[in-house]
């Protein structure tokens, strides 16, 4: 019992360190949006989790990919985690769309956008939980939404850089749509920062840097929530246009932050991946930050964090209010 405790206390650590907002970040994100549903909604929530796993529901979809991976965890043997890794065997890429920094909108990006990505499955899921769609039960939609609208706040979810390594002394970013599909097409991407490097551990990676050291300059993670609570009337959070729409938007928003923060890096060596079974040519290039970028980016982070709470409320309130 210690063995496997242990394994699944490794795996859950390997799995923070790679994807989305740490666990913290999504716990805190939680509860701000639990704090502001309405009460028809906060019933209607109640309801459709049904006492089931309620503290992992901002991370479930986190836990459920360790399934996926056939990696020990806290969900191995959950019958809801299996049936959902067979229904849906790419459900890892739900997780982001990998957009060029140069593009004007996710609309019209329609090369990048894969055919699961995060703002198709938000979508798809919205429509499980108004009762237009049947592809998954409403438990498992309920959670999908919980954990996809916190990550999609997260720039590093919605872009990608693509480089020119020509010379492998220094990477060249290329952000023009048209530039950047002919790099792609050959797996010159960084998979949102996933392959650029400010040190020498396998986690110091920009993508790493915006899910858990810039979160951690806001406050100290125990204190999260609180600190989220209190910015929470100060930040602006309203999407204008259609419940449909606002998925496609808040990626949007994410991509111009994402752009912002690249330049403020300075690019250098390029070390090409070498294991054939990998279909990416990248593995590292090494980065430099801004002298600024900290103080800068930590207050984009803790403003998307919110925006992120506030907008999932919303979007409840809305969703249940027209359920009843």
């Amino acid at each position: 019992m210690m063995k496997h405790f242990l394994s699944s206390l490794l795996c859950l650590c390997i799995a923070q360190a790679a994807h989305g907002w740490g666990d913290e970040a999504h716990q805190a994100i939680w509860s701000l949006t639990q704090s502001r549903l309405s009460p028809a909604a906060k019933a209607e929530v109640d309801s459709i989790l049904a006492g089931d796993k309620l503290d992992m529901t901002p991370v479930w979809m986190d836990r459920v990919r360790d399934v996926g991976k056939g990696r020990p965890g806290l969900l191995t043997n959950d019958a809801d985690a299996i049936a959902f890794t067979k229904a849906f065997p790419n459900h890892a890429t739900w997780h982001y769309v990998d957009l060029p920094l140069g593009a004007a909108s996710y609309e019209s990006s329609k090369d990048f956008h894969g055919a699961e990505n995060i703002v198709q499955q938000i979508q798809l899921s919205i429509q499980v939980l108004r009762g237009q769609s049947q592809a998954m039960d409403r438990r498992t939609a309920l959670r999908v939404v919980a954990h996809l609208v916190a990550d999609i706040h997260q720039p590093m979810h919605c872009s990608s850089g693509f480089f020119d390594v020509t010379d492998l002394q220094k990477a060249v970013l290329r952000t023009n749509p048209a530039q950047c599909l002919e790099l792609e097409k050959q797996h010159l991407g960084d998979r949102g920062g996933n392959a650029l490097f400010y040190g020498p551990d396998k986690y110091n990676n920009l993508h790493g840097f915006w899910d858990f050291e810039l979160a951690k300059m806001i406050a100290p993670l125990s204190n999260l929530k609180e600190v989220l609570a209190q910015m929470a009337d100060t930040v602006p959070h309203a999407t204008p246009g259609m419940v449909e729409q606002w998925p496609s938007r808040w990626a949007d928003e994410s991509l111009k932050l994402a752009a912002k923060a690249y330049a403020d890096l300075s690019f250098g060596a390029v070390t090409l991946n070498t294991d054939p079974k990998k279909d990416f040519k990248i593995d590292r290039i090494a980065i430099t930050f801004s002298p600024d970028y900290n103080d800068k980016y930590k207050q984009v982070v803790a403003k998307r964090m919110v925006q992120s709470a506030l907008r999932l409320a919303t979007l409840f309130n809305g969703l249940f209010r027209e359920a009843k």
